[in-house]
């Protein structure tokens, strides 16, 4: 879907990015993880041309975006920034209908539209169709920013740092939503963070820069095995290398297949065995249930299993 062959970005004598290559297959929600000057969103920009190739290319569905017209290939794109950019003068419905009407959409399409992607991010259309930005939220705003990335359905999305400015508590929800929405529409999502626990909340590739080099890259678990990597042992942080693998692993993959007594406490399905250290500790308590998950079965997991495989 996205291919990055060879790209080099420089400013005078700096390369913000250093000749990364870089597959992003169809359907996967890669994150750009890295420091800031890592240039992680210089890569992300040359998808929609808002930065361009000193060397390499960049190709989309097998076509390079330099020879595709930026309007056009952009009005193909979602892009999510962190200050969301929504017009103020213009209410909800509005600017989620924005690319539909450049498209030419007829009204009852659009309205259609509009009310389906808000109950998709969350928000009850009856209450906040009309609404205008001063009216919302950070997190409600960079929802509908969200909504109006995807009023066009396009096949990929670009978010670069858009639950930075969040609080905690807001940033967790919406990352529960992205990773919902990414499971119920099957985009090709690039997203950008400096956050190690957002990403390897919502990865199912990572790729780490530093430097404008791509020092790591594949599944999350992947990645964190790369010990002898110094710049992915700093990023994630030397004392932290043990706590933030747990993360990347389901707890499904240590529960014992037997019948899980009543009283114990009970992870929710899909939770991983970070979840699940943290709910032993809340608890004080030795072993907890694992629901089942697809195709996996659930069990029980026990404390001496997860400090294994911490």
């Amino acid at each position: 879907m996205i291919r990055f062959e060879g790209v080099t970005r420089r400013y005078g004598e700096r390369a913000a990015v250093d000749h990364v290559t870089l597959e992003v297959a169809e359907g996967r929600l890669c994150v750009l993880l890295g420091e800031s000057g890592s240039g992680k969103s210089t890569l992300l920009r040359m998808v929609n041309r808002l930065a361009e190739p000193s060397a390499g290319r960049v190709l989309l569905r097998g076509r390079d975006v330099a020879g595709i017209e930026p309007e056009t290939l952009r009005r193909g794109i979602g892009y999510v920034i962190q200050s969301v950019g929504l017009f103020s003068h213009w209410q909800v419905a509005e600017n989620i209908a924005t690319v539909p009407r450049l498209l030419g959409w007829e009204a009852g399409r659009i309205a259609a539209r509009v009310d389906a992607l808000l109950a998709l991010v969350g928000l009850d259309p009856a209450r906040f169709r009309d609404r205008y930005p001063h009216e919302l939220s950070g997190g409600q705003a960079q929802r509908v920013g969200l909504a109006r990335a995807l009023a066009a359905d396009p096949p990929v999305l670009l978010m670069d740092e858009p639950f930075s400015a969040l609080d905690p508590g807001t940033r967790r929800d919406l990352q529960r939503e992205l990773r919902r929405i990414h499971g119920e529409t099957g985009k090709t999502i690039l997203f950008v963070t400096h956050d190690v626990e957002e990403a390897l909340a919502l990865a199912d590739l990572l790729a780490v820069l530093e430097d404008g080099r791509l020092i790591a890259q594949g599944r999350p678990a992947q990645v964190m095995e790369q010990d002898g990597e110094r710049s992915v042992r700093r990023l994630f942080g030397e004392e932290s290398m043990a706590f933030h693998r747990l993360a990347t692993l389901p707890a499904q993959a240590l529960a014992q297949p037997e019948d899980a007594e009543d009283d114990l406490p009970v992870l929710p399905a899909g939770a991983s065995l970070k979840q699940a250290l943290l709910l032993m500790l809340e608890l004080g308590a030795d072993r907890v249930a694992v629901l089942p998950d697809g195709p996996h079965g659930g069990g029980t997991l026990y404390w001496a299993d997860l400090v294994r495989a911490a």
